[in-house]
């Protein structure tokens, strides 16, 4: 069978929404890689600018004449070289690494009336000498060619009270003795000299610095324990530990500009920054792929990879002080290299996931990595890469920008994302009340049609036992009554009575249906009403003193019809066996008031020493176990005659209800 051609496949072509959301991310990309680097140089002016203390009316001493001597004394500047401040001098080299003289020389109109300051920046020992005169030490003159042998990339800070007697009008001379490079190089600042708040006033710019860093660390150690912590109780979020690591690296990273003293002796604390160094490069990669695309596995097990082959690489390297600003080493060129590929790589990623959805948080995300990328050029071009080709600038380190905005990032979208939770929980919660509300309102429908059929069953079932009663009642009396009369062996008044009896018992059943609550005065009181009659036809007088009638629960429902039915029961043996003349009815409250008791005693014959229990009988004492009620016959005491019943009811409410009545006999029967 031929079949037509197929038609060729078409060509992929992107969904017109997705090719509209690639346009409108472009702005985005564009801003994540233009505003970092006009943020970093603008940065870089301001510190520059505001870092100026020659616009605070003191001196800023940069011509100075070097000295290559190691001597701990000033010498001569006969053979000194002109030379401009900032100084640095690198670790390794063809250049002189021992200790260098740095003097500069500066006249004063007039003689200082206060005491002035003397602020300076260096890396290893320095050596202040003013007119000859040692003003200031960093560190205690045996120790002064103890070079540093841990990485530093800013300038410690050293300020010197100078009195004011020294400091009289005309030429002063400052001599700087500073120590042979470390493991960072050696250096030293611009020399500031003035008025006491004239410096400070200059030093503020520090001082912000300064304090961003120590506020900086402890903002990252602060969320990076708690992130810590929080991973530690919930397993199931690996971002959480990322971010936390990344934290507590920053933090660690910013630590040398909070501490005087290293915590740690060389070359282990060095070894720590560095490898800290590299785990945060990889880090960054792999938070930023777990906030802004994490099914990027690949990207991240390249990061994973880094931090193992950088720390193979660079643990080594700080272990045998390896310079950072020495180049004639390939290490530097692979420590910046791979440094700077790692923060390519985390702007690509956060680049390329703004592209594909733009996004606020993606957008904030690309630009931090921009920020962290260009302040880290920044200060290695500055502090490594010109200081190494000779050429001296004095700037910040502008790390701590990028590091800020990363610990405040970091915050604030795990604070969105536990909102984020907090809120999907409360509509999880709403929602689940609401379907259990609307279970509920089932149930209670579905309640609502049981109990109305139960009630419908009950309903049936006492008209039921109420047409039997009356069948084996009243229809057996009036049966028999219709025998006799047919024969006739009844008179016209005994049909009377008979008639009259059957109605009184269908009048009794009628009125304790109508009591249902339990309670045991108006049973007692329609009992009376209906009894009493016949009673008096039968010679007896009733004593009635039913006077504590509490509620009684197990009376409740068709709890009153059988009590009703025992209590008939007695008053029919009473006149039909007793040959009694009195009956006494008494109520009270026993056991602790938690029982009432019911007592019919009549002064008739009384019973046997050993009675049968006909029917009459064991029906009362049927229904009395039903009713969950003590029944008892007793003497009365000496010289006295008669019957005592005894009934005994609980007061409290039944853990179960009363089984259904069945097997008792209908009405009430003669013993």
């Amino acid at each position: 069978m031929n079949r037509p051609p197929l038609p060729p496949p078409a060509p992929d072509v992107a969904s017109p929404a997705h090719a509209a959301s690639r346009v409108r991310a472009w702005p985005g990309v564009l801003a994540a890689l233009l505003l970092p680097l006009l943020a970093t140089v603008l940065v870089h002016m301001l510190s520059l600018r505001h870092g100026d203390p020659a616009a605070r009316g003191v001196l800023h001493l940069t011509e100075v004449m070097r000295v290559d001597d190691a001597g701990l004394r000033p010498p001569p500047l006969v053979a000194g070289v002109p030379q401009r401040l900032p100084h640095f001098q690198p670790t390794g080299g063809s250049a002189a690494t021992g200790a260098r003289w740095l003097i500069a020389r500066f006249e004063l109109a007039e003689p200082a009336r206060t005491t002035w300051m003397l602020a300076l920046g260096h890396r290893t020992p320095v050596l202040i000498y003013l007119d000859g005169r040692l003003l200031a030490n960093s560190v205690p003159l045996d120790e002064a060619d103890v070079v540093p042998r841990q990485v530093q990339l800013g300038d410690r800070r050293l300020a010197a009270s100078v009195p004011a007697d020294w400091l009289g009008a005309g030429a002063h001379e400052i001599a700087v003795r500073v120590a042979g490079p470390g493991a960072g190089g050696a250096s030293l600042s611009a020399l500031t000299l003035g008025a006491v708040d004239a410096v400070e006033e200059a030093e503020a710019p520090r001082r912000f610095w300064l304090g961003l860093r120590v506020a900086t660390l402890l903002s990252a150690l602060v969320i990076g324990s708690l992130l810590l912590f929080a991973w530690v109780f919930e397993r199931r979020q690996p971002l959480h530990l990322g971010s936390a690591l990344y934290l507590l690296t920053l933090a660690l990273l910013l630590m040398p500009y909070a501490i005087d003293e290293p915590p740690l002796p060389a070359p282990y604390w060095r070894m720590l920054l560095d490898g800290a160094d590299v785990v945060a490069r990889g880090l960054l990669v792999v938070v930023i792929v777990a906030w802004a695309a994490p099914h990027w596995w690949r990207v991240q097990r390249l990061a994973f990879g880094y931090i193992a082959l950088g720390l193979l690489v660079d643990l080594p390297a700080a272990a045998m002080g390896l310079p950072w600003g020495d180049f004639s080493h390939p290490w530097p060129w692979w420590a910046l290299g791979s440094r700077l590929a790692m923060a390519l790589l985390a702007l690509g990623v956060a680049v390329r996931a703004l592209a594909e959805r733009p996004r606020p948080r993606r957008l904030g995300t690309a630009l931090l990595a921009g920020l962290g990328l260009w302040t880290w050029c920044d200060t290695s071009l500055h502090a490594l890469v010109l200081p190494a080709l000779g050429v001296v600038r004095g700037a910040p380190d502008l790390n701590v920008v990028a590091y800020a905005g990363w610990t405040l990032w970091v915050a604030l979208l795990l604070h969105q994302r536990l909102v984020g939770q907090r809120r999907r929980e409360q509509q999880l919660r709403a929602e689940l009340a609401q379907q259990l509300l609307e279970r509920s309102e089932q149930l209670h429908a579905q309640y609502a049609a049981l109990q109305s059929s139960e009630q419908a069953r009950v309903a049936a079932a006492e008209r039921e036992r109420l047409l039997q009663e009356m069948h084996d009642g009243l229809g057996a009396q009036l049966a028999s009554a219709k025998m006799l009369a047919s024969g006739g062996q009844i008179t016209g008044p005994e049909m009377v009575d008979v008639l009259d009896a059957c109605l009184r018992e269908m009048r009794l059943a009628v009125d304790v249906l109508g009591v249902t609550d339990g309670d045991l005065g108006l049973l007692l009181a329609t009992l009376r009403h209906r009894l009493e009659p016949a009673l008096r036809a039968g010679g007896l007088v009733l004593d009635w003193r039913a006077i504590d009638t509490p509620r009684v629960p197990v009376l409740e429902g068709t709890g009153g019809r059988e009590f009703s039915r025992i209590v008939q029961e007695a008053f029919a043996n009473i006149v039909h066996h007793a040959e009694a003349s009195r009956v006494e009815v008494w109520t009270g409250r026993v056991a602790g008031g938690t029982r009432v008791q019911i007592r019919i005693a009549d002064d008739g014959r009384g019973m046997p020493a050993e009675p049968s229990r006909g029917r009459g009988l064991r029906g009362m004492a049927q229904r009395a176990a039903r009713l969950g009620a003590t029944i008892e016959w007793r003497a009365p005491p000496a010289p006295e005659r008669g019957t005592v019943l005894v009934i005994e009811l609980p007061l409290d409410r039944p853990e179960a209800p009363a089984p259904e009545p069945g097997g008792a006999d209908r009405g009430a029967s003669q013993s």
